[in-house]
């Protein structure tokens, strides 16, 4: 029975249900992952070694970014996400002499260990930290391990993108795409009272919301760049990225 679970929803954070939501939303996730690509494409890692927690299928990945390393291991708790990823993303990086080498690992829960493992990689993680607190199922747990990540990763180059908020929308249409929500503020500025009602009354939001337990990820002073993200139709999310170099 662990395995099926395992198979279908790897810990409420991936399995079968979240690959066939993510192979059917493509079309509907585009703009988002234009954002993040453009995101990313300003970042300067520090390392040609990716340490990718979060993997997944690399759903949301845009291939430059991933192209940029000559050694990538990712680490995911889904049992098919490296062999989906490898669909996704292998043929493209093994022609450029990239191997990436999988991991079936909780990193988060042994992230110290993992990171002395790779002394010079930077880290990259990929749209996981916001499930934490559905993991840990422990509000205060889940907010203090989220809160330490930046103290563990000191003097790393490491970043992030993560779902912060979700909820249902009233069903707008959006004009001139998402490129006009996108907003850049540093990490202390995203934690306004003004800045979180902005966000939630553009995409139309109603009713109550999720609170993913990951506004203090990064450092007061940090760059961040926030983006919506149409996850259904009338659900949706803003993701917060940012990315620290020592």
């Amino acid at each position: 029975m662990g395995l099926i679970r395992d198979l279908i929803h790897a810990g409420g954070t991936g399995g079968l249900s979240w690959h066939v939501q993510a192979y059917t939303s493509r079309k509907r996730w585009q703009p988002t992952v234009q954002l993040i690509e453009q995101f990313l494409t300003q970042v300067q890692p520090m390392s040609e070694h990716l340490v990718l927690i979060g993997a997944s299928a690399g759903w949301m990945m845009p291939p430059p970014w991933l192209a940029r390393f000559q050694r990538i291991d990712a680490y995911d708790i889904d049992p098919i996400s490296a062999w989906l990823f490898d669909i996704q993303h292998g043929k493209r990086l093994k022609a450029q002499g990239m191997t990436v080498h999988h991991h079936r690992q909780d990193a988060l829960a042994t992230l110290p260990d993992l990171l002395n493992q790779h002394p010079k990689a930077c880290v990259w993680f990929d749209n996981v930290l916001g499930q934490h607190r559905f993991r840990v199922r422990d509000e205060a747990q889940a907010e203090q391990d989220l809160a330490s990540i930046k103290t563990t990763l000191q003097g790393r180059s490491w970043g992030s993108l993560h779902d912060v908020w979700s909820g249902p929308t009233d069903g707008r249409l959006l004009p001139a795409g998402l490129q006009v929500w996108r907003h850049d503020v540093t990490a202390k500025q995203a934690l306004t009272p003004d800045f979180s009602q902005k966000l939630l009354a553009s995409v139309g939001a109603k009713e109550a919301w999720h609170d993913h337990l990951s506004s203090h990820v990064f450092a007061p002073n940090t760059p961040t760049t926030w983006m919506p993200w149409a996850f259904k139709p009338n659900y949706w999310h803003w993701l917060q990225a940012g990315w620290v170099n020592p």
